[in-house]
């Protein structure tokens, strides 16, 4: 008798605990989606890229950021590495070398959203994290809806990537 009595209050603690969204383990038949996938692919570039600045110093690292052929553009420049001072002046740009030295504080996408200053503030006040805008993707020439990952290297520099979802 003692033995059903436990079975069934772990029975009822289970199915509480489930009921409250707690203890739910996830599906092993939902793999990862692409966007999830490449969005973990980005974090980690723009990690590599960080650590890169670290290991060689901040002008050789902006040299191979805007380096067309370099390390740190890929994927037939899907992912590049962009950086910034925090007044938004470019300092380097794998994609569109032309940008950098611009400052692009007002730069605005389609929907009227300062990308560069949204971007600064999200590495200024956590350190790093995600931004969703605008931007004209460099594979096609158009602008579309862009998902971007930013770190702070220092007080005088952030840098990221990001991926068209």
């Amino acid at each position: 008798m003692r033995y059903t009595s436990m079975a069934l209050v772990v029975g009822l603690a289970s199915a509480t605990l489930a009921l409250a969204g707690e203890g739910v383990q996830p599906q092993a038949d939902n793999p990862p989606t692409a966007v999830a996938i490449a969005k973990g692919k980005m974090v980690k570039f723009v990690e590599e890229a960080a650590a890169y600045v670290k290991e060689v110093g901040r002008e050789a690292a902006l040299k191979e950021f805007s380096n067309p052929n370099g390390k740190f553009v890929r994927d037939k420049c899907e992912l590049y590495i962009y950086a910034y001072n925090f007044k938004c002046v470019c300092l380097a740009h794998g994609a569109t070398p032309n940008l950098v030295g611009r400052d692009l504080t007002e730069n605005k996408d389609s929907q009227g959203m300062l990308v560069i200053q949204a971007l600064r503030n999200t590495a200024a006040k956590d350190g790093k994290g995600f931004v969703e805008y605008r931007w004209t993707n460099p594979a096609t020439g158009k602008e579309t809806r862009k998902l971007g990952y930013v770190v702070k290297i220092d007080d005088s520099l952030w840098l990221g990537s990001g991926i068209y979802p």
